[in-house]
């Protein structure tokens, strides 16, 4: 399996999944149909499938020019998103299996961001649309604050050699926000050195490392120490627990820019 990073709209981000062996291919949210097309073209590949992490047209709008231009594809989205992705063929449950390119995906339900947002796991590569993104997290548009939590244990329980393919250019603005709210930490800032030389040369930040994210993400550290009694000596974390600073980090980052 190779995967192929496709930059789309503004700062989104849309992935090719490969077969090298046969030609297949299957996108992840694509976004728009002509940057996904122009690749598919580029490397000869045949487009069989669509996988959408979620609803926002950031992430489908490409759904329909593909079908049109690329005949029967298998759409995959998460049964409870039928009425919102109507182009969907394939609609999988929490837990669920299928192939792709060779390769067994499997599906889990990652409630916060949407109530219906789902990522896909397969082999070493986590597709995680807008649950996670490089040192930050989705807004909590539909879910609440517990299940978001809950959504983000599920993907860092998957292990930590996992890549991570999120689904915006969001990693220096949000390595900013980390740097404030956890600011001895010097994973944050090799990671910001790192990341300003990539988009320097116009490279993507995705994928990142779930081992990465463990270090310099807070909404991943949600025990960490540090971060707690910096949100408290500031009068922004609420009790105590993993909940509550997962709160306090969201609303400040809400705010953040």
């Amino acid at each position: 399996m190779k995967v192929i990073t496709i930059p789309c709209l503004l700062d989104n981000y849309s992935y090719l999944i490969t077969d090298e062996r046969t030609g297949e291919a299957a996108v992840v949210d694509p976004s728009e149909a002509w940057p996904v097309m122009q690749e598919i073209d580029k490397r000869n590949l045949s487009l069989k499938s669509v996988l959408c992490t979620h609803h926002h047209h950031d992430h489908i709008g490409g759904v329909e020019d593909l079908q049109d231009a690329y005949g029967d594809l298998k759409v995959f989205g998460f049964h409870q998103d039928q009425k919102r992705i109507p182009f969907l063929t394939e609609l999988i449950e929490d837990n669920g299996n299928f192939m792709v390119c060779g390769s067994q995906v499997t599906v889990l339900h990652t409630p916060g961001h949407t109530s219906t947002s789902i990522v896909f796991h397969t082999e070493d590569n986590i597709f995680v649309g807008d649950t996670l993104f490089g040192a930050g997290c989705g807004r909590l548009f539909e879910g609440t604050y517990e299940q978001m939590v809950h959504s983000i244990d599920r993907i860092i329980s998957c292990g930590k050699d996992n890549k991570i393919y999120f689904g915006h250019e969001y990693t220096e603005l949000n390595l900013r926000f980390a740097d404030q709210v956890d600011p001895t930490n010097p994973a944050i800032t090799r990671r910001t050195a790192h990341v300003k030389e990539l988009r320097s040369k116009n490279s993507p930040s995705t994928p990142s490392t779930l081992e990465e994210e463990l270090q310099t993400n807070p909404f991943l550290r949600l025990e960490d120490s540090a971060i707690a009694e910096n949100l408290s000596n500031d009068g922004q974390l609420q009790g105590e627990g993993r909940i509550q600073v997962f709160t306090a980090l969201r609303e400040l980052r809400n705010h953040f820019s």
